[in-house]
């Protein structure tokens, strides 16, 4: 059933045109400065894992040329806003380690935060200025998703791609400023432009990016159109053949609406600790508590269980043995059996997965994955996962969690998100300059051109930073 009310596209920009740096609680400021810091470290990961794709895409775009006003993260070279924010999108999905949210089922931070840092330098907007245009854009992005979520996923659409398109286009006229009617219209060209498919996760996951990177570079283009004038469609979102009608069956248009201007949805997304497909998370926690449980050895071992919500397993179930990282980062059983051995999955555990060690398989083969869909319970804040290690004898060793580390409710601390910034930079950034970073981050509000942050990740990484 649709529950739409007439005027939410006209309710969303006005808030968007009304929202204000002075007007953001400190607690806002800070949790969206950690996730500008949480996008970079994932984009230095991303540029790391993903290498295939993001030579591609950087030799495309690089032979379309166009004026050098933005900077391509990693020695990319400068190019026109849209095509810069689309590859520095591309690096920060690349190594699925970027932020995302619980019951939007997407991932805000790198639909949005690409656009305005590559149209912020290009027109050389102040560091609060990038903040507000920043918790505006998660604003859209978690309030539409929640909206019309999970019956845009069920049909397979990818909403870090089509939702995150139409809060590429709010965040990108925020930044230029526009009167309120153009952010409307920016919000509108935006959305009838929206596309993303999750087939990205069965096979060709190296292309998962493409679908953020299309997001932002269409916000950007959908601002500067705007901004000189085009016109749109005055209801794209709850139109007749609007974005609610198209692409769910049961848009709650409530959930849009209620609390806007109120409370901020940006301090309830999650931060990743590990390179897979969040779904996979909670089984990786559950793992390393087992891990200190003393787990049995594999020969005394006859089936080993892992529980978890149909979701989960219909994006990370399928694939049993990866054969490459693109495959390794939507495979609930690797992570787990390499958790499971190790006590932990890093970039490294990721990168390992074309040699795979021999116990890592014969620990996979002992897995079964059973549906339990009491495990995701977006009302009662649960998405967990729960695992049995059955021995030969009939004994049962067991471990459960509810939410993987980095959801709202278990957060990270300022040492893990340093440590996350040290591990995703390794051999890539030197750590002074990761200093620096973190350092130009947390004073963001006080910079009065975002290139003082960018010019420490635009150098190639074979020197380092």
């Amino acid at each position: 059933m649709l529950k739409v009310k007439n005027n939410s596209t006209r309710l969303l920009s006005q808030y968007v045109y009304n929202l204000k740096y002075d007007d953001l609680p400190a607690s806002v400021v800070d949790y969206t400065k950690m996730l500008i810091l949480d996008f970079l470290a994932s984009a230095i990961a991303g540029y790391r894992i993903n290498g295939t794709f993001n030579r591609v895409a950087l030799d495309v775009y690089r032979d379309m040329g166009g004026k050098t006003e933005s900077t391509v993260l990693f020695g990319g070279g400068r190019l026109p806003a849209p095509h810069a924010a689309f590859l520095n999108a591309v690096f920060g999905h690349g190594a699925d380690l970027d932020d995302g949210h619980r019951s939007a089922q997407g991932h805000p931070g790198v639909a949005t935060i690409p656009a305005a840092l590559s149209l912020a330098e290009a027109y050389h907007k102040h560091g609060k200025e990038i903040i507000t245009a920043i918790v505006a854009g998660y604003e859209v992005y978690i309030r539409l998703s929640n909206a019309v979520m999970p019956s845009h996923f069920q049909r397979g659409f990818h909403g870090t791609g089509t939702i995150g398109t139409v809060a590429a286009g709010a965040v990108s006229a925020k930044i230029l400023g526009l009167s309120e009617d153009a952010i409307r219209r920016s919000i509108s060209l935006a959305t009838v432009q929206t596309a993303g498919l999750f087939e990205v996760t069965e096979s060709g996951q190296m292309a998962k990016p493409i679908n953020p990177g299309n997001a932002v570079r269409t916000g950007i283009v959908s601002a500067l159109l705007s901004k000189a004038g085009s016109g749109a469609p005055e209801s794209p979102l709850e139109g007749r053949k609007g974005f609610f009608r198209a692409f769910s069956d049961q848009a709650n248009v409530d959930l849009l609406l209620n609390g806007l201007g109120h409370e901020y949805k940006i301090t309830t997304c999650y931060v990743k600790l590990y390179p897979a497909c969040r779904h996979i998370h909670a089984p990786i926690d559950v793992a390393r508590k087992l891990r200190g449980k003393s787990i049995p050895a594999l020969e005394q071992i006859e089936k080993v269980r892992i529980y978890i919500y149909p979701a989960a397993i219909q994006v990370t179930g399928n694939i049993l043995e990866p054969v490459d990282v693109d495959e390794a980062k939507f495979s609930l059983t690797y992570a787990t059996a390499v958790a499971l051995l190790n006590g932990t999955y890093t970039l490294d555990d990721l990168e390992a997965v074309g040699s795979m060690k021999s116990d890592v398989r014969d620990w996979i083969r002992k897995m079964e994955i059973v549906s339990e869909p009491a495990l995701e319970n977006r009302a009662e804040n649960i998405r967990g996962a729960r695992i049995e290690i059955i021995k030969q004898d009939g004994s049962v060793l067991s471990d459960a969690v509810v939410l993987p580390k980095g959801d709202p409710e278990v957060p990270l601390d300022e040492m893990d998100l340093r440590n996350k910034l040290r591990s995703c930079a390794q051999g890539i950034v030197a750590e002074e300059t990761q200093q620096r970073i973190y350092d130009c981050v947390m004073k963001l509000e006080e910079l009065n051109d975002i290139s003082e942050l960018l010019s420490l990740l635009e150098n190639s990484p074979a020197g380092n930073g």
